[in-house]
């Protein structure tokens, strides 16, 4: 006889791991800005958290907003480029991480080895991320040098264009 085992539809603890050391690095880049950003951070992470042990999409695409709020602060609140592109790296990739996780522990369980899918997954992820980085921090850095600020915000929105076509 066959034992038929459930399958328990829970994020998976690889991409949990991930996601929250992710969130981690996103806290911490935040922490060079303002105090009151970094805090903001921290409470997205907590959201994140919860969104992961509850298996909740809406928590988690909460806490991807209280990231997006975080980063808004910290560049209106006049942030460096270099912690404000670290911190939305880490807190995107966060995100990221932490919907595939849900996702994949939803259609293939928590007890399925993911970890090579789960990582082939981040590394993409965090390539697109870090391209788009470098090309937002090319851009900010021409535009310290006198080039047509509407070059500048084409580029920009461009990049979040490719993100998110590429994100989803």
């Amino acid at each position: 006889m066959v034992a038929v085992s459930e399958i328990t539809r829970k994020p998976t603890r690889p991409g949990t791991a991930m996601a929250l050391s992710a969130a981690g690095f996103a806290v911490l880049a935040l922490g060079f800005t303002t105090s009151t950003a970094a805090v903001g951070g921290l409470a997205a992470t907590v959201a994140l958290a919860a969104g992961l042990v509850r298996g909740s999409r809406r928590i988690v695409d909460a806490a991807g907003g209280l990231f997006f709020l975080s980063l808004l602060f910290a560049g209106a609140s006049g942030a460096g480029t270099e912690a404000l592109l670290l911190a939305a790296v880490g807190s995107i990739l966060a995100w990221d991480l932490a919907d595939n996780a849900r996702s994949v522990g939803d259609h293939l369980g928590r007890e399925t080895d993911t970890l090579r899918l789960e990582l082939v997954h981040a590394a993409a992820t965090l390539v697109v991320l870090a391209v788009g980085a470098a090309v937002v921090y090319g851009a900010d850095r021409a535009a310290a040098g006198g080039q047509p600020i509407t070059a500048v915000v084409l580029l920009l929105v461009g990049v979040v264009a490719l993100v998110a076509v590429v994100g989803r």
